[in-house]
């Protein structure tokens, strides 16, 4: 009897009275910038690598980002470029100071991308930033005055694929004859040269099987 009554008299603990719903951010305080969400059916890049610290230094401009097999990749409106390709480069916490590369992907009916490939050799990181043109009037803003290779990268683009870059200060075929402005050679659209008919029905027998003339034997 005395167990029962000590056992009775055990009480259960009564919820913690301090315990507060997860804290608000208080009013008025600026959220962090952060990278749109990724584009639906692709990958988003971690937090806090270099889209986020792209989105801090652009907070006005909208970008979308996303994570490809080695790198990031950030996608920026054609209207933008004149604004973000220079504090990519010139922002300390970027110091994207190395145009790597810069060309165009053809979708035919769907237009084209120009994609600009950045690496920063001081702080180890590298981004693509892709802009999206219309099939009807490819073009975009140069970026010669903000890296000095672009001049020769948007030359063989433009001979490629024929995107105008607005501002170049010489934007003449590089590639081609520099009478050859409406041929685009890397365009889907381009016709491809005829298949050559197979001439080995046409040679003698044996021909080509290292026994000519002059032989030792």
């Amino acid at each position: 009897m005395a167990e029962q009554e000590q056992g009775g008299s055990e009480e259960t603990p009564a919820p913690d009275a301090e315990a507060k719903p997860d804290a608000k951010p208080e009013a008025g305080a600026k959220p962090e910038a952060k990278a749109e969400e990724a584009p639906a059916g692709l990958t988003p890049p971690p937090p806090g690598g270099i889209a986020d610290l792209i989105a801090s230094a652009l907070p006005d401009v909208t970008i979308e980002a996303e994570q490809s097999l080695s790198h990031v990749t950030v996608h920026v409106a054609p209207d933008d470029i004149p604004k973000v390709m220079p504090v990519l480069k010139d922002d300390p916490k970027l110091d994207l100071k190395l145009l790597r590369n810069l060309f165009a992907v053809d979708h035919q009916e769907d237009g084209f991308d120009v994609i600009y490939q950045l690496i920063s050799l001081t702080k180890g990181h590298e981004v693509a930033i892709k802009t999206h043109l219309p099939k009807d009037a490819p073009k975009v803003a140069s970026v010669t005055d903000v890296w000095n290779a672009a001049n020769w990268h948007e030359r063989e683009t433009r001979d490629m694929f024929g995107i105008d870059f607005e501002g170049h200060p010489h934007l003449v075929p590089l590639l081609l004859p520099e009478d050859m402005t409406d041929h685009f050679p890397l365009r889907k659209d381009n016709p491809l040269a005829e298949i050559e008919e197979w001439q080995a029905d046409f040679l003698e027998e044996g021909a080509g099987d290292g026994g000519g003339e002059g032989e030792e034997e």
